[in-house]
């Protein structure tokens, strides 16, 4: 059993793209640690309510030994006016910090234990999941010692990379990116210099082979370069979750990302 909170407003602005679901676990016996899920939607698309059955299949197979928030972010539009990058890093960022500060008050909050919190981000959400936690970005990030982990499901890690394997995701990549921040945009990049204190985050990077639109080279790749950056906690998984939506409602994925939040191999 669980409670849900929907709507939870992370920036006191009335708008719909600063608010936050949370599922918390229906018990008492001390403090969970907390998993953040950042939806995809390339950016342009998508919303927390997207993740509510992953949400809630993560609180049902941990046994009540996790909580669960679904965070929305500012998108980009095809409007001379429209958000671009970074602010839909900015927002994420605040939203994790919103979640992290041990004196901030929202429901459930008792429960959840601060210290010990978990990133999910799927396809363009796993972009901004391991951003934040990577060089520049994590200067920003005041909680980033809180964080203990980030699973990318599907993930966007290079820009240039992701336009050679598919030229016309230019589309919607060039309404959220100028061409010029590409590379300063991308976590592979960015992962080239280790930055000390994300040092102690464990990676999980996951990628289905039934996944129509991002090939598991592109996450390999990433992994690969982690590593080789000295990252020494981190892990590729390779395997049938389904289609790349999909994903986020196999049972299989679930246990993967739960053993995750939990700490378990």
């Amino acid at each position: 059993m669980l409670t849900a909170h929907k709507n939870i407003a992370y920036i006191a602005d009335d708008s719909p793209s600063h608010t936050l679901d949370l599922y918390l676990p229906d018990t008492s016996s001390g403090t969970v640690p907390l998993a953040i899920i950042i939806h995809g939607g390339a950016w342009r698309t998508g919303d927390k309510s997207e993740c509510e059955t992953l949400s809630r299949g993560l609180v049902s197979q941990s046994q009540g030994t996790i909580a669960v928030a679904s965070i929305n972010y500012g998108l980009s539009q095809r409007t001379a006016d429209s958000i671009r990058h970074p602010a839909h890093l900015h927002d994420a960022i605040q939203a994790v910090q919103f979640l992290a500060n041990a004196n901030q008050t929202y429901p459930g909050k008792h429960l959840i234990d601060t210290s010990n919190i978990y990133l999910i981000g799927h396809s363009a959400g796993a972009h901004l999941a391991t951003l934040m936690v990577l060089g520049a970005a994590g200067d920003k990030l005041d909680c980033l010692a809180s964080i203990r982990g980030v699973l990318g499901a599907g993930g966007i890690y290079d820009i240039p990379g992701l336009l050679e394997l598919y030229p016309d995701y230019a589309d919607f990549v060039d309404m959220a990116f100028d061409p010029t921040q590409y590379q300063e945009a991308s976590p592979q990049h960015v992962a080239k210099c280790r930055h000390a204190a994300a040092e102690h985050i464990r990676f999980l990077i996951a990628n289905s082979t039934g996944d129509e639109l991002i090939s598991s080279v592109h996450s390999a790749s990433f992994a690969t370069q982690l590593i080789r950056s000295g990252y020494t906690n981190v892990e590729l998984v390779v395997k049938d979750f389904g289609t790349h939506l999909g994903m986020l409602d196999n049972d299989a994925f679930w246990r993967v990302a739960t053993a995750f939040v939990r700490g378990h191999r």
